[in-house]
């Protein structure tokens, strides 16, 4: 399945051009920050918790994301109604709402069939929400829906139908939690057991996802829709990496540690396997972009794409340390260490936010931003690695062998960037 965008892609952008690819990058980005804190990090507790507080935990979600989901339509009434820039420019926030509650529903049945190793309705559940959505906004693409950007669109509908199938696979389960009782008292139990979460996992995830999707809402206001779409474009071809090593190996491994009463020796066993896939893997974006694969998404993408050439260079260092780490985050819920990623996180959201800012307030072009900002993000993401393999208690040198092909890409890249300036 993530092999479908790069079928898809090269159609999308030829159909839509930069300019809608704009939007969606500003209505992505803002969704992207709220999803990863409408549940407060409860969400993460459904595979953690003891059986008899699954039910409770639920109920707990269901109430904090529907309650965030209204503030939000609160919010964007009120600054339409106030004329605040933002909140008329967005794009179709009717539409953003919608979105929320669907994908509330969607992830806490997300996690329900992890915890309960469902993997095969997972797996299909990916086929669904990727095909439906390849599907939708090709659809809208080719009858020209001008009320509604059809990237949006197709996006919001395709996740519609994988909540609905996801709903129906958890519907023929009967495991134990459909028959726990539901009390306030156990709500507020779960709430002061798992307050790491709210307190320091939920800020964490907001900022360290504010510090990726937050850039192209800030550079929407300096730089032109054109340059925009190019970004977002680039981000989600860097993204697919991303999301199979982040989503699809982090969460079986955070399911893993938690399901399985493990020790020191063998959290360190399991992170080493996920190390060695991810130290792999993390580098063959930098690598292909480096070696002129930026000249290779311009060809793939079409003649009204050259500036993503560039902006994809600019970007592939952020890219490797951000797939290095992605996967094994779930070690510091696993351990109880949320605080410690939470001092990385906020690192990573002033300096590579204040970078940005800094760099606009004193216009500079976006390809000097852009390369300032990975800079920045590759310095905090290594040493957050390096944390992550003190933690697990595993040295540099059982993965030495990858060392030389990450300098090999990182000078190539260095010599690119010099040239491009």
């Amino acid at each position: 399945m993530y092999l479908l965008p790069i079928i898809v892609t090269p159609i999308l952008s030829r159909l839509y051009g930069p300019e809608p690819f704009g939007e969606w990058g500003v209505f992505s980005s803002f969704i992207a920050i709220v999803t990863i804190g409408i549940f407060l990090g409860f969400e993460n507790t459904i595979v953690k918790a003891e059986k008899s507080d699954v039910k409770n935990i639920l109920r707990l979600c269901l109430i904090i994301s529907l309650f965030i989901c209204i503030l939000i339509a609160f919010v964007f009434y009120l600054g339409s109604k106030l004329y605040i820039p933002f909140f008329i420019g967005f794009p179709t926030p009717w539409i953003m709402v919608i979105y929320l509650v669907v994908y509330s529903i969607y992830t806490i049945s997300y996690n329900l069939c992890n915890r309960y190793e469902q993997f095969s309705s997972l797996a299909i559940s990916h086929i669904v929400l990727g095909v439906s959505q390849a599907l939708f906004r090709i659809f809208f693409g080719i009858v020209a829906v001008t009320a509604v950007n059809g990237l949006i669109l197709g996006t919001t509908t395709a996740e519609v139908f994988a909540m609905i199938f996801l709903l129906f696979c958890i519907a023929k389960t009967s495991p134990n939690w459909k028959k726990q009782i539901i009390s306030v008292s156990k709500i507020k139990y779960i709430i002061t057991r798992y307050k790491n979460f709210p307190i320091y996992d939920a800020p964490s995830s907001m900022m360290s996802f504010a510090a990726f999707n937050l850039p192209i809402i800030i550079l929407a206001y300096y730089f032109d829709k054109q340059s925009i779409g190019c970004y977002s474009m680039v981000l989600q071809l860097l993204l697919l990496p991303m999301s199979f090593v982040g989503s699809a190996i982090g969460k079986v491994y955070y399911q893993e540690l938690c399901q399985q009463a493990q020790t020191s020796d063998q959290i360190k066993d399991t992170t080493a396997k996920v190390v060695r896939i991810t130290a792999f893997i993390s580098i063959l974006p930098l690598l292909f972009i480096a070696c002129g694969g930026d000249k290779i998404i311009v060809l793939f993408l079409g003649a009204k794409w050259v500036v993503a050439g560039n902006v994809a260079l600019c970007l592939s260092l952020w890219s490797f340390p951000t797939i290095l780490t992605q996967p094994l985050l779930p070690l510091f819920r696993t351990l109880d260490k949320q605080k410690v990623l939470l001092y990385y996180d906020f690192a990573y959201f002033v300096l590579g936010i204040g970078s940005i800012l800094l760099l606009c307030c004193f216009d500079f072009n976006l390809y000097i931003i852009l390369t300032t900002y990975s800079i920045v993000c590759f310095i905090v993401k290594i040493s957050l690695f390096k944390r992550i393999l003190l933690l697990s208690d595993l040295k540099w040198m059982a993965f030495q062998k990858f060392v030389p092909l990450w300098l090999f890409s990182i000078v190539v890249l260095i010599v690119r960037l010099t040239l491009l300036s």
